[in-house]
């Protein structure tokens, strides 16, 4: 449901590694292919357009792309919103070292789903790295 959808984030760690890369289908482009960010609160966000009763979430991490799996997403949450403003956290993923995690969820409306990087890495690298976030139907 989030496929090419506007994507927005805090920040970028370079032009070619902006939010809407996380919702282009493809994890085998290399560093091109990705979201990355190294901002003070790094957050990622999809409007999926119009609220939608979802239920389930797929993050495609750094190895999923290729790169150090020490560099998945330690520690993150996943919101859903149906107006950008009032946020429910549906996922709260602690100590992460999986290059794909699934979320599965109760079925929920929501037009905006937003991942906030509380942990980036499970190192010192302090660059949060999201390959592909998909959002799918209960």
């Amino acid at each position: 449901m989030a496929l090419g959808k506007p994507a927005t984030a805090d920040s970028s760690c370079a032009a070619i590694e902006g939010p809407e890369k996380a919702v282009n289908g493809s994890v085998s482009g290399g560093n091109a292919d990705k979201w990355c960010s190294v901002g003070g609160s790094k957050w990622w966000r999809v409007d999926l357009g119009t609220a939608t009763t979802v239920g389930r979430f797929v993050v495609k991490h750094s190895g999923a792309g290729g790169e150090n799996a020490a560099w998945n997403t330690r520690d993150f949450d996943i919101q859903t919103s149906v107006d950008g403003a009032t946020w429910t956290t549906r996922v709260q993923a602690r100590a992460n070292t999986a290059n794909v995690t699934t979320h599965t969820i109760g079925p929920v409306s929501a037009r905006y789903v937003r991942l906030n990087v509380l942990a980036p890495t499970s190192n010192t690298d302090m660059a949060a790295r999201v390959y592909e976030f998909e959002v799918y139907a209960s």
